[in-house]
């Protein structure tokens, strides 16, 4: 009876290494680039919230403040989007088969 014995890859701690394609790696770096497309947009939140000129100006606040509200609902919306799809495509690469040798 012939026999095959399958190796399985291990790391230092000897656990079984996960396969992961460039795919899963591609679609990862996507979803970083897409929430660090946001820095800009979040900085200039940054500036206004925390403006510590004085005296107030109260004019000023009110006519950026809807434009503000604008791009952080947005901005809150597409963050926890990109977050939720993050968990999912981790929970799937801890689900990936093992490379075997």
């Amino acid at each position: 009876m012939n026999t095959i014995k399958q190796l399985t890859i291990k790391n230092d701690r000897n656990q079984p290494i996960k396969s992961i394609s460039h795919q899963d790696i591609y679609s990862l770096h996507d979803l970083l680039e897409q929430l660090n497309s946001w820095q800009n947009a979040l900085n200039l939140l940054n500036n206004f919230f925390s403006d510590k000129q004085r005296p107030v100006n109260k004019k000023k606040i009110a006519s950026n403040y809807y434009a503000c509200s604008q791009i952080f609902c947005t901005f809150h919306k597409d963050f926890s989007q990109a977050l939720q799809e993050m968990e999912k495509q981790i929970t799937e690469l801890r689900q990936k088969e093992k490379v075997k040798y």
